[in-house]
């Protein structure tokens, strides 16, 4: 079968990569003249590292497993790390229990409500049932109003903006659960992992194998159009390569970037196909992007891996000291790296500001956690853009229906992250979305003649 990969991020490789191991010509587009999406790597003068911050949690057991087919099981490095909350101008720890029992914000019996939710919340909450109520709500409800508004409010608004209160109280559930899932041992410390190389070494190893394969990776080669053959059997794609508008006929393309994307791009014939996805997964209507300051320094601002902001006065969603996960000395030239998020709606205006008046933004917040700092503690500075970054769950009127295994429609097919149920949308959960895809529809992609896969498809 000849298929086409549309989108050369993590999920688009993920499934070329299974695609041809099981056979098929696979020829993947990106727009980009690299690969990986959210993941590439960016240069930052004296070290190259990623654009954005990642990790790998011990049970990201899917993610691990491709590391090994890569090659790369043995480059995995693993880091017990701590976590700070900002609040009332000054950061507390909160890498540990204990840490949150002398947390002063909250009274004795306030934190043994909170901690008592959170537990009952991940062993005990139906996730589906938190499609209808917001995370608000939810949280009000579970942890009381004095913890919702001392320690969860901030953080909703500075993750979510306008959509604090619209937001489905699953997400935090998903959120929940897998830093939950992160801690271990009695002392409740987090263990966060990374490749020695970042994203770029992974990437590098994936296109190579892919290479090794034989799968046509066009790069800086945007798709322009994707429309039905008269036959119905297969789809023509319209892109640019080299200056070139180029067709080709593939007997199936698979779509991996948003919905919104490809309503744009695709013929009528294949709208409702789009709509359909967009239906049976209401989170893809809905993405929250970023814009990120990467901030290359001479030396470390904080101990933690995360510093969370609990204070709305503070326009930052957060602050992620990467060197205090990856070796600075093997990884960043001893410097530290830094990245300062700020998560917003894919249709904000300010993803059309310039580089300098979003540096001068993020400096600004920068000196109300440090009112000390100084700009001669920069050495390289850099403003990293996604429109459309997460799926977002808003309220849902009722209960969705059970996830079903998404079943391959022919020729075009959307596999994208709006297809996660109860996700925080982390790379494992990206490559095990592949992988079950590829397993619902493994009699019809491990089909051997061209025949039979017609035959097995119009079943």
């Amino acid at each position: 079968m000849k298929t086409a990969v549309v989108g050369g991020g993590i999920l688009g490789l993920t499934l070329s990569h299974r695609l041809n191991r099981l056979g098929h010509e696979v020829h993947l587009f990106e727009a980009a003249g690299h690969l990986g999406g959210l993941a590439c790597p960016h240069d930052y003068g004296s070290f190259v590292w990623d654009r954005f911050y990642h990790c790998i949690l011990p049970q990201d057991r899917h993610l691990r497993a491709l590391l090994g087919e890569l090659g790369l099981a043995d480059e995995l490095r693993w880091t017990v790390t701590q976590t700070g909350y900002w609040a009332r101008g000054r950061r507390y720890d909160m890498s540990n229990n204990a840490d949150f029992l002398r947390f002063p914000l909250l009274s004795v019996l306030s934190k043994a409500r909170l901690g008592a939710a959170v537990i009952w919340a991940t062993r005990f909450a139906d996730p589906d049932a938190l499609y209808t109520v917001s995370a608000r709500d939810w949280l009000v409800r579970i942890c009381g109003r004095k913890g919702y508004e001392v320690f969860w409010a901030p953080l909703l608004e500075a993750k979510f903006g306008t959509y604090h209160e619209q937001v489905a109280a699953v997400f935090i559930y998903a959120t929940l659960t897998r830093l939950m899932e992160a801690r271990s041992g009695v002392a409740s410390k987090e263990s966060f992992g990374y490749v020695s190389g970042g994203y770029g070494r992974i990437l590098g190893r994936f296109e190579e194998a892919l290479r090794q394969g034989g799968v046509a990776i066009h790069l800086g080669a945007p798709v322009q159009r994707i429309e039905r053959m008269a036959d119905g059997d297969a789809c023509r794609v319209r892109f640019e390569e080299e200056g070139a508008s180029i067709d080709e006929t593939f007997d199936q393309v698979f779509f991996t970037a948003p919905n919104q994307l490809a309503r744009r791009i695709v013929s009528d014939d294949l709208l409702p196909h789009v709509e359909e996805m967009e239906r049976r997964n209401p989170a893809s209507a809905v993405y929250l992007g970023t814009i990120c300051c990467a901030l290359v320094l001479r030396d470390a601002l904080t101990p933690y891996y995360v510093l969370n902001i609990g204070d709305s006065t503070v326009g930052l969603t957060g602050l992620i000291e990467m060197t205090n996960l990856i070796d600075r000395d093997a990884e960043t030239a001893g410097r530290s790296l830094v990245y300062l998020p700020l998560y917003l709606a894919s249709d904000d205006p300010r993803f059309a500001e310039d580089d300098e008046t979003l540096a001068a933004h993020f400096t600004a917040e920068l000196g109300k956690l440090f009112p000390d700092f100084q700009p001669d503690q920069i050495l390289h500075r850099v403003i990293h853009r996604e429109r459309f970054v997460q799926p977002l769950p808003l309220v849902l009127d009722d209960k969705p229906s059970p996830a079903a295994p998404t079943k391959m429609a022919r020729p075009f097919q959307i596999v994208n992250t709006s297809l996660l149920r109860c996700a925080t949308l982390n790379n494992d959960e990206v490559v095990a979305l592949v992988e079950k895809f590829v397993e619902t529809n493994s009699e019809i992609l491990r089909g051997g003649s061209q025949r039979r896969w017609r035959r097995v498809a119009a079943r």
